[in-house]
């Protein structure tokens, strides 16, 4: 299942589920219409919750998992 994200500056809309990335590619032209013209958009495939549960049981995977959340960057005074 894949789900489509547009964001148009504070507001951020998720549209879906669709069952292939042509069916959301498919619906944005029509989506985009009622968005300004800087609007973005991603596709997102949707994860099963057993393979979420296979990954948490994998040590490995949670240890990947926890570096890609711990790029901090210094806040200026």
């Amino acid at each position: 299942m894949y789900l489509l994200t547009i964001r148009d500056g504070l507001v951020t809309r998720h549209i879906g589920p669709y069952t292939s990335p042509k069916q959301a590619v498919d619906d944005l032209d029509r989506l985009l219409a009622s968005f300004g013209e800087r609007a973005r958009w991603q596709i997102h495939e949707l994860e099963e919750p057993d393979s979420l549960l296979e990954n948490s049981r994998d040590p490995s995977a949670r240890e990947s998992q926890s570096l890609m959340g711990t790029s901090a960057s210094p806040v200026a005074a």
